[in-house]
């Protein structure tokens, strides 16, 4: 781009960091889809999983073998996503609204 086109513009009365900010703000509402995701999602052993939902290890290991919940691995333990379960939760008991 020629530096001739580009006006000028003078801003007074702002911070740099404030008006860093602003601009990083106002390039996020412009790519949103290009921010990375940073959720976390929190690891539940089985035990955890029956304190949830309020049902025995047999059930949790039943629901596992039908695949409504997805464990993963870690070495020899097996772990579940918080979300993933409360999904499957959603999946299994859908409100009637």
């Amino acid at each position: 781009m020629n530096a001739n086109l580009i006006p000028a513009i003078q801003i007074q009365g702002i911070t740099a960091e404030t008006l860093i900010g602003q601009i990083k703000e106002v390039l996020k509402d412009l790519n949103p889809t290009q921010q990375p995701q940073t959720t976390t999602d929190k690891l539940l052993t089985r035990k955890e999983v029956c304190k949830l939902l309020q049902v025995s290890l047999v059930t949790v290991h039943n629901w596992t073998k039908q695949g409504i919940l997805n464990p993963y691995r870690i070495g020899n333990k097996l772990r579940f996503k918080e979300s993933e379960v409360l999904e499957a939760l959603q999946a299994v008991n859908p409100k009637n609204v």
